[in-house]
């Protein structure tokens, strides 16, 4: 993960073309610098091997503060103020003439981020290499001031709101496992207790409740060999037996296991990975750099589907820990073949229903809306775990393939991943009606 230990470098290039004091306007107003910073923040969320629900929060609360700082220049979309959920009192600034808004906003975005994660010293580098860039132009000091100062301010009011989410409430809660037939128990190779089981208590942004979209529950526990159950237990198990190496590619290309364990021998070791959200924060950064999206418009890109991830987090772990299903490698290994293993390692919490396809049909959806589905992207965002691009024509496409992917894997049945898909949908769609409702006419600041 060569990116995480090179913080204060990745603008260098930059900067140092801006020695000539270019127009600021040209340099911080490029989108490729909210894209790079937002790649650096979902890198240290890597690095503190935050768990997948939690890493949704900072993305969401990042970009929100982004989205509010450039609400208040009144210009290009207004405040969610009033359409997410306790949302107000965003401090608007003194003098806007004297603000530059897209600067306080990656500044906002970036505060909020630091404040939500643990490696200080390294969010303070990814700062003030922002910082250094914006003070290598032409902007003036009583700018630069004024605008890391409103950025600030922003920041402090997402945070302050941010804390009565219920998240701190949560930590350190423990899941009872009932023992019971068709009920969740933990799987190897850690055994790990089971992840955030009262994240489904979080304060959602966009929806009502946790459980305003409901789902089809799944069917009946069976050891029954006619029962529907078992037939979809054994449909993973023949499945995962005959994988072709294009399959076992798809699935290794979004496991997005933040903290997977290895062992060899009697030695067990773990190694760290992007999360299902960080993941879908590089894909947002390349469609946006890819449709030369201006400033405004990618911190939209951002926001929706950050929003659209967090809330869909609250939605899927309300049903996981509701139906507290049993995995496909446990049923499988008590009632069909004790020596199965999934391609996957399967993660620590119930089965029903998938959360990567639940999160992954909120943002594609979303994207859906703004550029709709026939859009072609090229995702290159696992280079550094050693796994090729994968190309797609279509972001349903995309969407299609990440769920599928778990399937593959051995740790969702069929079902699942489907009913995950159609929840994601409804809720990628409820987070672009809040968003285009603030929307008005972006004019490019590129």
């Amino acid at each position: 993960m060569k990116r995480v230990v090179v913080f204060g470098l990745i603008f260098c290039a930059v900067a140092i073309s801006s020695c000539n004091k270019k127009d600021y306007k040209t340099v911080m107003h490029n989108p490729d610098l909210y894209c790079k910073t937002m790649h650096e923040l979902n890198y240290v969320v890597i690095y503190d091997i935050f768990n997948p629900p939690v890493a949704s929060r900072i993305f969401a609360y990042a970009n929100l503060a982004a989205y509010e700082t450039l609400s208040k220049e009144g210009k290009h979309y207004a405040s969610l103020e009033g359409k997410i959920k306790d949302l107000k009192n965003i401090p608007s600034p003194a003098k806007p003439d004297k603000v530059d808004f897209p600067f306080a906003s990656v500044i906002a975005m970036m505060k909020v981020g630091k404040a939500l994660t643990f490696s200080e010293a390294r969010m303070d580098a990814l700062i003030d290499s922002v910082k250094n860039l914006a003070k290598e132009t032409n902007m003036t000091k009583e700018m630069f001031d004024s605008s890391v100062n409103y950025g600030n301010r922003v920041a402090d009011s997402i945070l302050s709101w941010s804390k009565k989410d219920n998240y701190g409430k949560t930590r350190g809660s423990k899941f009872t496992v009932t023992g019971l037939d068709g009920h969740w128990s933990p799987t190897p190779p850690g055994y790990f207790d089971a992840v955030e089981p009262k994240w489904q208590t979080i304060r959602t942004l966009a929806l009502d409740s946790a459980n305003v979209f409901s789902i089809n529950p799944p069917p009946a526990f069976s050891k029954d060999q006619t029962s529907e159950f078992y037939k979809m237990a054994k449909q993973v198990y023949d499945t995962v037996n005959v994988l072709n190496d294009a399959q076992k590619w798809q699935s290794n290309f979004w496991d997005c296991n933040s903290f997977k364990m290895h062992q060899e021998g009697h030695v067990m070791f773990a190694t760290k990975a992007m999360t299902p959200p960080g993941h879908w924060m590089e894909i947002i950064g390349t469609i946006s750099m890819d449709k030369n999206a201006d400033w405004y418009q990618t911190v939209f890109n951002y926001t929706g589907p950050s929003i659209g991830m967090f809330d869909a987090f609250i939605a899927c772990w309300y049903y996981k820990y509701y139906y507290d299903m049993i995995r496909p490698e446990t049923y499988i290994n008590l009632y069909i073949d004790p020596n199965w293993k999934p391609f996957l390692q399967t993660p620590p919490f119930p089965e029903y229903i998938s959360g990567h396809s639940v999160i992954s049909a909120a943002a594609a959806e979303f994207l859906t809306k703004v550029y709709g589905d026939k859009i072609s992207f090229t995702d290159s965002s696992e280079r550094d775990w050693g796994f090729a691009d994968r190309k797609f024509t279509s972001l349903n496409q995309c969407l299609w393939d990440v769920s599928l992917s778990r399937f593959y894997g051995g740790i969702h049945y069929y079902k699942s991943i489907v009913e995950g898909r159609d929840q994601g949908i409804k809720i990628g769609d409820l987070v672009m009606d809040k968003l285009m409702a603030t929307k008005k006419e972006v004019a490019s600041v590129k």
